[in-house]
């Protein structure tokens, strides 16, 4: 009798053991070329302001393109028809924002990041976050300030937001709550030109702290994400750091912001994102000029350069 109850518990163990095999086999079988995988990123949302007002402006430009290949009688049918796609219309302003498009993305490591454009909107995810994940995410502050500059030194200017968590970032799939997150953040929170970083971003440099960092790194650090009453949002001024030509960086800011504020001074919505903008580059000038620029051991900030800079704040008492 207690062979047999031994004889059935071993079968219907044996039986378990099969179901399970074939259970985990089917599932890892549907894992591989079904199932997407979840892994913890930070992802970023990015808008390019105004780029709906430039939509008209590209397309009439490519109309006038094609009106004068219309009446130019010197060139050759197959000079103005494309056999495949017809009349061909082109725009010498969508070419260079696409340009603009692609030498900023250019600037990505895609061993790091991973990223989707879809009409004027940018989405950049960092992969390979682990315990060294603090330095992984104030690269990617860093990445999304240079891209932002890329933008300011054609005229345009980004607002966006930074959420983190667990995210699908496979080719051609991004699907997750943080890219919902930092969307309703750009729409909702930011409102002027800037990056919005979530609660959850922030909480992970408190997960993995800085050790042993020297003075200027922590300095530099502190003032890569600012804060106003509950939201907090990256120092983009802070790329200066990285470019070598920083007179240029301080004058390619101080023009293209004046100018918005110039052509917005009839609509008050826009005018008023342009004016928090000079507020915030004439306040990191004043802390760059008498603090941070003494700091950085890789340049000299002579009297001259210090006084030049400080000549680039803007006004806008119109």
């Amino acid at each position: 009798m207690m062979a047999t109850c031994r004889l059935n518990y071993s079968l219907k163990s044996y039986t378990y053991e099969i179901c399970r095999a074939i259970k985990n086999k089917v599932f890892l079988g549907r894992d591989m070329e079904h199932q997407y995988r979840y892994s913890h990123r930070a992802v970023a949302f990015l808008d390019v302001l105004g780029f709906q007002s430039k939509l008209k402006e590209f397309e009439d430009e490519a109309i006038e393109y094609r009106n004068n290949f219309t009446y130019d009688d010197s060139l050759e049918d197959s000079d103005e028809e494309d056999v495949n796609n017809g009349p061909i219309f082109y725009s010498q302003k969508a070419s260079d924002f696409i340009e603009t498009f692609n030498s900023a993305i250019s600037k990505l490591d895609q061993d790091k990041f991973s990223y989707y454009l879809f009409s004027d909107n940018i989405c950049i995810t960092a992969k390979n976050l682990n315990t060294n994940e603090e330095k992984s995410l104030i690269e990617l502050l860093l990445v999304i300030s240079e891209l932002y500059f890329e933008f300011v030194q054609r005229g345009y200017f980004l607002r966006g937001g930074i959420d983190y968590g667990l995210f699908i970032d496979k080719s051609a799939i991004a699907l997750g709550v943080p890219l919902a997150t930092a969307y309703k953040m750009e729409t909702t929170q930011a409102v002027f030109p800037r990056i919005v970083l979530s609660k959850n971003f922030i909480k992970q440099f408190e997960v993995y702290p800085s050790e042993g960092v020297q003075e200027f790194t922590s300095l530099f650090t502190s003032s890569l994400i600012k804060s106003s009453c509950e939201i907090q949002y990256l120092n983009v001024f802070n790329h200066i750091f990285k470019v070598e030509d920083k007179e240029h960086f301080f004058e390619r800011y101080s023009h293209n912001i004046t100018e918005n504020l110039t052509n917005s001074q009839f609509s008050e919505n826009i005018f008023l994102k342009y004016r928090w903008l000079a507020d915030e580059f004439n306040s990191f000038i004043e802390f760059y000029t008498t603090t941070l620029a003494f700091y950085d051991e890789n340049f000299e900030a002579t009297d001259e350069f210090i006084e030049t800079v400080k000549q680039l704040k803007i006004s806008y008492g119109y």
